[in-house]
Order: structure tokens, then C-alpha cells, then sequence
């Protein structure tokens, strides 16, 4: 009995609840909770992400079922895990949401976190070098979350100095309905291009974790924060509050698409 009270003070638990961008950052706490000496369980909702998770060797990552939440898994858990971590119901919007998360968990609320892909996932879409253009990973989601914008516009005008892999799910298509469709491609273009450029979501946080260098859109960041009733979505948000000292940009909430090119046309000029 005393073996298995011991073995049980070591273990600890990470559960998410949200999509794609939620469950990214709650990996942070996974990876955090590692470090601190816990053999760490990081429950998941989004099947695509497995593939990418299952990388990192500091956690082992499960998938449960929407009816497994309530049913099974809370006592389950707490009968066997000394921490457990769980994505809040309502994000905080004071912080970051690794840097949150991290706090729940009893770790250090750092903002940074990282995504490993395999060797053979990495491999999956390579671009042949040396290469006549430098290659922007463009999302999808672009076209959702435009609030005005010209994308066709922006995409003509991008092309002439830079070749557009498109990422994500079509624009038509609900984001609850992608959990069948495979990430890794995707995330195997992201990590391969030179500069990936979309709006505050998911595959930004995919992105930025992969270490590929972000431009990214702020409009439902400002749309967000008009109608936030807690917190400032504001200083939560975006790659720039997750990697304060790193490269990535956001563009100005509504800024022209001619602002949009010369912001990219400025960093591969300087590279």
C-alpha cells in the first residue's frame, strides 16, 4: 500500500478541454510538470494532435471522449494523480495561456513552450532547394476570420515575391469537424516554410510552438476584447505575449494589406 502511495505522489495529470490552440497551450504544464520529476498523463480531446505529441518524450499523451469527462474520468483521475491540472473553464485573459496553465499546475508560469515533430514527419514536405522564392505557410482560416479583408488581394500580392502553401482546414468547413482530418501534414509545412501568416488561432499556436516565425492578424484579437467581460484578451493572446523575445509579428487590428507585404517583404529583405 505505502509502494503504491508513492508511486501515485509522483504522478500527475494535465487535462484539456478546449481546441486546438487550448490543448497546445496546456501542453505547457505537461512538459513543465515533467521537469519538475512527475510521470505525466496529458489528456487531450483533438485526435489530430496525438500524432505531434506523442514526440515529446516528457509526457504521454491520451485521448478521451466528451462523455468520458464526466462520467469516468474526474474520479478516475483524482483517485490516481497527486496534481492534476485543468484547463479553466473560462481563461483568466491576465496572462498568457502557457503562463496560466503553468500556475494551476504549481510550476513556474513561464510563457514559452515547443512542439516536436519527428524526423519522418518533418521529412514529409520538403521543398526543393535551393529554392526560387522563399515559401509562406498561409492558413486557411484567413478567409474566417478576414473581418474585411482582401485575401485574394493580399495572396496576389504576396506571390509575387513568395510561394503560398496553404494550411488548415477549407474556410467552409466547421473547425468541430476537423478532428478527422490529419494535422501532420500541415504542421510538416509549417515547420518547413520560411514565415507562416494568419489570423490568432489554432495553427498560430501550432506554428509559433514549431518554431516557424509568425505575421499574424490581430482583428479577433480587438473583437474578442470589445466584448470580453473579464481579463484583457489583449495581453493574453497572439505568439508575441508567449515569446516575448522572439521574432514574431503582429500586424496593427485592421491594418492595410499594403502594411501586411511590406512587413513581409522587410524580413526576408533582411535575412
Amino acid at each position: 500500500m505505502q509502494e503504491l502511495f508513492e508511486k501515485m505522489k509522483k504522478r500527475a495529470a494535465v487535462v484539456s478541454a478546449g481546441w486546438l490552440g487550448d490543448t497546445i497551450a496546456c501542453s505547457a504544464a505537461a512538459s513543465s510538470l515533467s521537469e519538475k520529476g512527475y510521470e505525466t498523463t496529458f489528456f487531450i480531446r483533438w485526435p489530430q494532435l496525438k500524432p505531434i505529441f506523442d514526440n515529446d518524450k516528457r509526457f504521454e499523451t491520451k485521448l478521451y471522449g466528451r462523455y468520458l469527462t464526466y462520467k469516468v474520468h474526474r474520479p478516475l483521475v483524482a483517485s490516481r494523480y497527486a496534481v492534476i491540472a485543468r484547463e479553466p473553464e473560462r481563461w483568466g485573459y491576465e496572462e498568457p495561456f502557457t503562463s496560466e496553465i503553468r500556475r494551476i499546475a504549481g510550476c513556474e508560469p513561464v510563457p514559452e513552450y515547443e512542439l516536436v515533430l519527428s524526423p519522418e514527419q518533418i521529412a514529409m514536405t520538403q521543398f526543393s532547394k535551393p529554392k526560387v522564392k522563399p515559401v509562406i505557410a498561409v492558413a486557411r482560416d484567413s478567409y474566417k476570420r478576414a473581418y474585411g479583408r482582401d485575401i485574394q488581394d493580399l495572396i496576389s500580392k504576396l506571390s509575387v515575391f513568395a510561394e503560398i502553401q496553404w494550411v488548415g482546414l477549407d474556410p467552409e468547413k466547421d473547425s468541430k469537424k476537423g478532428k478527422d482530418v490529419s494535422l501532420v501534414r500541415d504542421a510538416s509545412l509549417i515547420h518547413n516554410a520560411d514565415l507562416f501568416v494568419g489570423p490568432e488561432g489554432g495553427l498560430l499556436w501550432l506554428a509559433a510552438g514549431l518554431g516557424t516565425q509568425c505575421v499574424y492578424f490581430t482583428e479577433h484579437i480587438a473583437e474578442i476584447s470589445k466584448n470580453s467581460s473579464i481579463g484583457n484578451p489583449r495581453l493574453a493572446l497572439g505568439s508575441k505575449h508567449h515569446f516575448p523575445g522572439g521574432s514574431h509579428i503582429e500586424l496593427p487590428a485592421y491594418c492595410s494589406n499594403e502594411q501586411v507585404v511590406k512587413t513581409i517583404a522587410d524580413i526576408f529583405e533582411n535575412r
